[in-house]
């Protein structure tokens, strides 16, 4: 883990809250996290941004991620301000894996970002509302696609959308400028906030974002 220094006023007292996200995916999630907090339009001098990267690639199950939160914690003393968030999809790991999770984060003070199926839901809804789809094709962008296919059916539906898709080199210019909209229609969707995750396509990403650009602790993150 690199070092981090947060900013200090002269008083000794830190400037911003601190936000840390450790993510399961590598790239795509640290590319868009990174852009935003750094976006003049969304910007926030009371928030401090940092994704925690992976020692190892293939250290990407919960367990692991969760783990990077516990050793930041560790290391650096962070204010009540300060929230720590996991950023993970449903779809590689299923309900039950994630139930043992969330109750880590519930016990840890940790903040949880699900996705389902992926990361990818909340980039469509940058350039597409789902009310655009029928529920057969909705069920069809859950699907993890075939065992030989380059793509999942919802990264080739966001390549349509969004006119390109590289998940190692994510383009965040063509998501950004839409950040406020793709938060209100993953909110819309979000039919069970009390729930720990969404059961059905949509995100709590959403959460998590509203957390950096607008300074607000979110209520329903577990």
């Amino acid at each position: 883990m690199r070092k981090f220094k947060p900013r200090e006023r002269k008083s000794g007292l830190r400037d911003a809250k601190l936000i840390i996200i450790a993510a399961e995916g590598a790239k795509t999630e640290k590319r868009y996290f990174s852009d935003l907090a750094v976006n003049e339009q969304y910007r926030n001098p009371k928030v401090h941004v940092e994704i925690l990267d992976r020692l190892q690639a293939e250290h990407s199950a919960p367990e692991y991620v969760i783990q990077m939160l516990d050793e930041f914690r560790q290391t650096y003393s962070l204010g009540e301000q300060d929230e720590l968030w996991l950023v993970i999809d449903l779809d590689r790991w299923g309900s039950g894996k994630l139930s043992d999770i969330s109750t880590q984060c519930i016990q840890k003070s940790y903040l949880l970002a699900v996705s389902n199926p992926g990361f990818e839901i909340w980039l469509l809804l940058h350039v597409a509302s789902l009310e655009e789809y029928t529920l057969e094709q909705l069920e069809q962008l859950s699907q993890p696609g075939k065992p030989n296919d380059a793509r999942t059916p919802l990264e080739i539906e966001l390549m349509k959308r969004a006119g390109s898709y590289n998940k190692s080199n994510l383009n965040t210019a063509d998501y950004l400028p839409s950040v406020d909209l793709a938060i209100n229609r993953a909110r819309a969707i979000d039919v069970n906030p009390e729930h720990r995750w969404t059961n059905h396509i949509g995100t709590r990403v959403y959460l998590l974002v509203e957390s950096i650009i607008r300074s607000s602790r979110p209520t329903n993150a577990r």
